[in-house]
């Protein structure tokens, strides 16, 4: 409950941090309605006994934006109501909200604040595909279709000190809450520190340091430590190497054992020009379990985000490989090796109409699941977007998704398709 008063709490005071500024701010205000029909053809994502459903949804949203020359604030709130032509019980009012604040403190300080709040019965957003984890790991291992409602908020200070030096402090906190007594509630808890310094024009080193605490309303709670210090060797200007070493450990608040992760690596990173970056590296990871059931072997640590764009196309790759332990959704899932890759090609086909493919794929090696669980991910799909007028446009998307599973009942595989009507104007200025 206490963390329930943080919330509106940090409202408030980014409220009155940004009302002295607020008049040098340019304001705009974008009204968006949107008509969705959905078809599913594996409504509980089950191996057999597949459901099929029509979903209409109907949503409304409102964006404010206000930016100015050391800051800017952006709100936005899209409620939707999904209706289920058969499985109607499943009828749902569905919320997202996002707030953004970032603001210069000074010329080589930068404040920032991001939060999202969601409420939706759907065991993962199609539209969100395959992608890199961000503070919590999520492995998308839902089947029910019972509302859950997660609130994601992160406060972080970002400070220059040098051409290519800068730390950073930040604070990330989650929330959960499920409808289905099955799925547990949980907080979590995540202070980080990260320091970029280059003390020669061919050597730097690089450090992070998280701490996360998690809290379960039936599991165990846990903390867990997880650092890094990689020391980097410039070779050109855009290739570096580096020897990192990463320690992780995991502790439970009940009987369940924890365990200590070391983790020698080396590897290289490829600098895009300001577009984008690329690391590879392998290491090789010793676990030390608590019950002395130890395991060790061979890790991959991989990390991508670039876009290559011409003038009428566009190509997004994005990747991220290691370790993680994974504590949403029931607390049991434990450590947890993963790899993943998404690649999404658009391209306008007319000044009106666009194209898009993408593929996806997600490989998670549940280690601590007895007996071990190995889970593949795929994820293609294809789509067009006609813009009928200035401000109204109709898409139509194509998805496919299956697991692969050592496990065989939980395999299964969907095909989703959807046509949306939208309408969103240009942004109208409020002063």
């Amino acid at each position: 409950m206490r963390n329930l008063i943080i919330i509106p709490g940090l409202f408030i005071l980014l409220a009155g941090f940004f009302k002295p500024a607020s008049a040098s701010l340019v304001w705009t205000i974008t009204p968006e309605t949107e008509i969705r029909q959905e078809f599913t053809d594996n409504l509980f994502l089950t191996r057999n006994d597949r459901e099929s459903d029509w979903i209409t949804v109907l949503s409304a949203g409102l964006e404010l934006e206000g930016l100015g020359r050391t800051g800017g604030v952006s709100l936005g709130y899209s409620p939707s109501y999904s209706i289920y032509h058969e499985f109607d019980e499943f009828n749902t009012l569905r919320h997202n909200a996002d707030l953004e604040i970032w603001k210069d403190l000074k010329r080589n300080l930068r404040f920032s604040f991001i939060d999202n709040f969601s409420r939706d019965e759907r065991p993962y957003d199609p539209a969100r595909g395959i992608r890199p984890p961000d503070v919590f790991f999520d492995d998308d291992l839902r089947r029910g279709r019972e509302p859950r409602t997660i609130n994601s908020a992160r406060a972080r200070l970002d400070y220059q000190f040098g051409p290519q030096d800068s730390a950073y402090v930040q604070y990330a906190l989650r929330h959960e809450w499920n409808d289905n007594p099955g799925e547990e509630d949980s907080v979590l808890n995540s202070p980080e520190i990260g320091l970029i310094s280059w003390f020669s024009s061919l050597y730097g080193v690089e450090a992070r340091a998280r701490y996360t605490y998690g809290w379960f309303d039936e599991s165990e709670n846990r903390d867990i430590w997880d650092g890094r210090i990689r020391l980097m060797r410039v070779f050109t200007r855009v290739l570096n190497g580096y020897v990192q070493y990463r320690h992780n450990h995991v502790r439970y608040s009940g009987d369940r054992p924890g365990y200590t992760v070391y983790e020698p690596s080396v590897g290289i990173s490829y600098q895009f020009a300001r577009e984008g970056t690329m690391s590879l590296g392998v290491g090789y990871y010793f676990r030390d379990n608590q019950d002395n059931e130890s395991d060790e072997g061979f890790v991959l640590n991989a990390d991508i985000d670039k876009t290559w764009s011409t003038r009428r196309s566009s190509f997004t790759l994005l990747g991220s490989s290691g370790y993680q332990e994974a504590f949403v959704r029931t607390g049991e899932e434990g450590f947890i090796i993963y790899y993943l890759g998404r690649a999404t090609y658009t391209y306008a086909l007319r000044r009106d109409l666009d194209w898009n493919l993408f593929g996806g794929y997600r490989r998670n090696i549940y280690k601590d699941r007895d007996p071990e669980r190995r889970d593949n991910i795929y994820d293609v799909g294809t789509g067009l977007d006609y813009m009928l007028t200035r401000h109204v446009s109709v898409g139509l998307d194509y998805d496919y998704r299956r697991v692969d599973s050592n496990i065989r009942n939980e395999e299964y595989y969907e095909n989703r398709g959807t046509l949306t009507l939208n309408w969103r104007p240009q942004p109208r200025r409020l002063n």
